[in-house]
């Protein structure tokens, strides 16, 4: 019997799938007594049980005395355990009684044909391997059992374990009684070259069910651990025992009401059937709904949001393409739709963390939807801690479908006469004729069912007002056409050739301006591109390609003619565009020259980023970034694709200049973890540029921001390197008071520092104030900057008095800048010169300062690599002075932040160093303290140097980890 797939299955036949299961067991048994000889069954049912064969095991040492078969039972003996514990927890998870027993039994026999085979061949010593190598696979499984949150999601893998394992065991029986050529014991090479394939394909598929089954206890332990953390950030963001005032009811669906939905009524009942979203008696309930791309997931979930709009609460849409996009969505339910009185404009973090607190304490009814989820790890900080609610997924990779998510549906193309059904349902300005629905159905055969290709058509038919007939001819040419020239242009997975006619005729009939239009945007996020990344200064000035964007006129009509075919949406309220993955995908390479268009898009978003001399540090740069890395990144990505391909994309220097300002934009603040990418991408393209089109300051910059990634990564005398590198080429093109020079200085005096060189660093910091006593020092923003790094580098010389009047003049001009986030970094400064100087009780005062502003900052602050820094600078000092349960709170809260939003490791070592620390004043957290010891240690010994001596875990060991302004 075929093993079945609970992918599909629904709470109420899981009984059923249940007595699949067992049925399935029963089988191989039931193929164990039939192809057995009758003594051999009858000998294998005397064995049952791990204890049983222990017995017999003794029995056959007397039997066969000799050193190889003591040697070979010696050595299955510690592997045994782990079948017993695999066996014991398959019958632990069934609903009903299964009888594991017979295993025992015929390996006992496998193993007594071994010990006593006499043939050319002896297979003692593959077997005995073989039964450890498995034994081994079981303890994989064994060891994560415990994380397993929900083991219907790993049943069907365990079933095919155990399966496997009987099924091999019989074969090898088999094979020693038919091919033993006169003597059961006897085998020749041909025989037991057989059976090694066997095995191979046996131990192949144990393998991938096991590794299966250890992804879903990863996912569940995370999962576990992420509801923990989210816990902790409540109580962070004091939201324990809050009462928000909110607009219900709310939603922020996409897009308008799709009033062409057609079809899937069994799945929207089964949907319905599952989540049941208006009944808050029901317990948090998840549905994903699987498929290819342009299969129709969204449209699905659409249409069962609008479904569900008039009887619930609250409607969330989360885009889900990363964490990001998941964070911007957050926060416009925070903002747009429940107007809570916590939320602010630039704190996308803080906002998710505050509906989904809203999720968890209201008694309102509500849908929340992830659209397009392809890595179950951005769902990690993000999923509901509700006891009731209803979450429906939308994904292309069936295991999304694991823990949390209670299960998966599967999303198929419509069938011939659904799908020209729908066709005839789209075209509602088709010419009418009588023999419409025999032409339809042709039409729907050729494009294999795909809604998304019937769509695109139906668009064309519409404009165009053919009649069925007159398409279908129409259709048949291009595909002929196409055929003859074998295009071989981007093919998606599981799709049939027909779409290669779909995109020809779609993007035939549009007109150069939408065609460069459509071009850029290929290049863009699928999910959200502002519309203002078309919005230029100087429009006079910008290439050819991009003359829709000189008259507003002709933008909006390129826009038009895009939206009219079905290829672009547009979001009014958000002010966005969205394009679906498969048309920017095809349309790329369908572009005679995609060179032209990716120009043009670094052109526009160039002039959205500010470089390294504006960078100003405020808020409504933050909101700014929140929109335009993302575009960045996508088109970042679409170059790298390229590099593998026929003509990839050629760089230019507006490209580096693009990727280093994005790098620099965020470096301080890389809660995406993605300043690295940046950077790698920006070398990479920097020299495959010709050296007459290099420019060399540029490359400075990008070994300036190098030093500083490298800083977080604590390789610091690599940082030195590139620091170095970036001031000698800035000394020789540059003016010697120039800003860019006194940055640089700065920065190799951050970069010997770090390495204990303080005097040497002294030196570097001190050629860096004669640069701002000029020109430079009217920068204010970059001499306070100057100003702490100084300051730090006289109280790490023990020079407590210099640092003192330093950061007292550096914390003034941060004052009048009214910059929240150089204030807390002057508070934290102040409060870890306090601490070095024992002045504990001002040291507290500037961390309570610090945690202050960053409250009642309204912005990204409360969730940041700075807030981390706050909370672990809090309980530090808690700590030194005896406050032990608010160390444990604040080093707490510290870990947690520092984790969402992934501070470097090294900083998150020290974090949950002063953690562990601060668990272990508390006896009842022994433990806890020990497990936190353990991971500050592991994650020092990822860092790329090995984390240096890991036995020394001084609090001096880990201050030297991290970068130098967070000493």
């Amino acid at each position: 019997m075929h093993i079945p797939n609970l992918f599909s299955s629904t709470g109420d036949n899981m009984a059923m799938y249940d007595e699949l299961y067992i049925q399935s067991w029963e089988d191989a048994i039931n193929e164990c007594e039939k192809k057995l000889e009758r003594h051999d069954y009858e000998r294998a049912l005397l064995v049952k049980s791990l204890q049983e064969f222990g017995i017999e095991l003794q029995k056959l040492l007397i039997e066969f005395p000799n050193e190889p078969s003591k040697k070979a039972i010696n050595l299955i003996h510690p592997t045994l355990g782990h079948y017993e514990t695999f066996a014991q927890n398959f019958v632990n998870m069934m609903a009903n009684p299964v009888d594991t027993s017979m295993m025992w039994g015929l390996l006992f026999l496998v193993f007594k044909l071994a010990l006593g085979s006499t043939g050319p061949v002896g297979p003692l010593n593959d077997i005995t391997k073989w039964l450890e190598d498995i034994g081994r696979e079981l303890q994989d499984s064994n060891d994560c059992h415990h994380k397993i949150l929900d083991f219907e999601k790993v049943k069907r893998d365990t079933v095919t374990v155990n399966k496997e394992i009987l099924s091999l065991w019989l074969n090898i029986i088999t094979t020693f009684r038919n091919k033993g050529q006169g003597h059961e014991l006897w085998l020749d090479k041909i025989a037991w070259a057989t059976m090694k394939i066997t095995y191979d394909s046996a131990y192949q598929s144990i393998t991938g069910a096991v590794r299966h089954i250890e992804k879903i206890a990863k996912i569940g332990d995370r999962h576990s651990r992420n509801m923990d953390q989210i816990s902790i950030l409540h109580d962070f963001l004091s939201l324990r025992d809050l009462q928000q005032e909110v607009t219900i009811p709310c939603n922020t669906l996409p897009v308008a009401e799709n009033r062409r939905f057609y079809g899937r009524q069994d799945i929207l009942r089964r949907l319905e059937d599952h989540l049941k979203p208006g009944d808050i008696n029901n317990p948090l309930s998840s549905v994903a709904l699987c498929g290819l791309g342009g299969i129709g997931k969204t449209q699905i979930a659409l249409a069962y949001g609008y479904q569900k709009i008039h009887q619930l609460d609250a409607v969330f849409w989360i885009s889900a393409e990363d964490s990001l996009s998941i964070q911007q969505s957050f926060s416009r339910a925070a903002l747009d739709a429940l107007k809570l009185p916590k939320a602010s404009h630039q704190a996308y973090q803080e906002n998710m963390i505050l509906v989904l607190n809203w999720l968890h304490k209201t008694s309102a009814k509500w849908l929340l939807i992830f659209d397009n989820v392809d890595n179950h790890d951005v769902l990690e900080n993000c999923w509901p801690t509700s006891k009731h609610g209803a979450i429906l997924v939308t994904t292309r990779d069936s295991l999304i479908a694991t823990v949390p998510i209670d299960i998966g549906l599967d999303v198929n193309e419509f069938d011939q006469e659904e799908g020209a059904q729908f066709l005839l349902h789209l075209a509602i300005y088709r010419r009418r004729t009588n023999d419409e629905l025999e032409a339809a159905q042709k039409i729907a055969k050729e494009l294999g069912g795909l809604p998304l290709a019937i769509n695109q058509m139906a668009a064309l038919i519409n404009a165009r007002n053919f009649a069925m007939d007159e398409f279908q001819a129409i259709y048949a040419k291009y595909e002929q056409r196409l055929h003859k020239e074998k295009k071989n242009g981007w093919k998606y997975l599981g799709y049939q050739h027909a779409l290669d006619t779909v995109w020809e005729i779609s993007f035939a009939n549009l007109s150069n301006q939408a065609r460069a239009c459509l071009g850029i945007l290929s290049f863009f996020s699928a999910d959200s591109v502002p519309i203002e990344v078309f919005t230029v200064i100087a429009p006079n000035k910008l290439p050819d390609v991009l003359s829709f964007c000189e008259d507003d006129l002709v933008f909006g009509e390129a826009i038009e003619e895009l939206t009219h075919h079905a290829l672009v949406k547009r979001n009014i309220q958000q002010g966005s565009f969205r394009v679906h993955r498969l048309v920017q995908a095809e349309y790329r390479t369908r572009m005679d020259d995609p060179q032209e268009e990716f120009e043009a898009a670094v052109t526009l978003l160039l002039g959205k980023i500010p470089s390294q001399s504006s960078t100003k540090f405020d808020n409504d740069e933050w909101i700014m970034y929140e929109r335009y890395i993302p575009q960045v990144l996508s088109l970042a990505k679409h170059y790298r694709d390229s590099q593998t391909k026929p003509n990839p994309l050629k760089p230019n220097m507006d490209f580096v200049r693009l990727l280093t300002n994005s790098a620099n934009a965020i470096h301080d603040n890389d809660t995406l973890n993605v300043v690295s990418e940046l950077l790698e991408t920006a070398d990479c393209a920097y020299h495959r540029c010709s050296k007459d089109k290099q420019d060399v300051l540029l490359w400075a910059l990008l070994q300036y921001l190098k030093c500083m990634f490298h800083f977080c990564t604590s390789e610091f005398a690599r940082s030195e390197t590139e620091m170095r590198e970036c001031l000698q080429i800035r000394l020789e093109l540059l003016a010697p008071d120039d800003l860019l020079v006194a940055l640089s200085y700065n920065g190799l005096g951050m970069a010997a520092g770090t390495q204990g060189r303080y005097d040497e660093g002294l030196k570097w910091l001190l050629k860096a104030e004669k640069v701002y006593e000029g020109p430079a020092g009217r920068v204010l923003s970059r001499k306070l900057v100057w100003g702490y790094n100084i300051a730090r580098n006289y109280y790490c010389m023990g020079r407590y008095e210099e640092a003192e009047q330093v950061l007292g003049k550096a914390l003034e001009i941060a004052d009048r800048l009214k910059s929240w986030y150089m204030q807390v970094y002057g508070h934290l400064t102040f409060a870890s010169l306090r601490t070095r100087m024992n002045n504990l009780d001002d040291a507290k005062n500037h961390a309570e300062i610090a945690k202050q502003l960053l409250e009642t900052s309204g912005t990204v602050a409360r969730f940041s690599w700075l807030s981390s820094y706050c909370a672990y600078r809090a309980g530090d000092v808690a700590l030194k002075q005896g406050r032990f349960d608010e160390a444990i709170k604040e080093t707490e809260n510290s870990t947690a932040i520092g984790k969402l939003v992934k501070v470097p490791a090294s900083i998150l070592a020290r974090c949950v160093h002063a953690y562990s620390k601060a668990l272990a004043t508390d006896p009842s957290r022994q433990s806890e303290s020990e497990r936190q010891r353990m991971e500050a240690r592991r994650l020092r010994a990822s860092l790329p140097d090995g984390g240096g001596d890991l036995d020394d875990e001084s609090d001096e060991a880990f201050e030297k980890l991290v970068k130098m302004d967070h000493r």
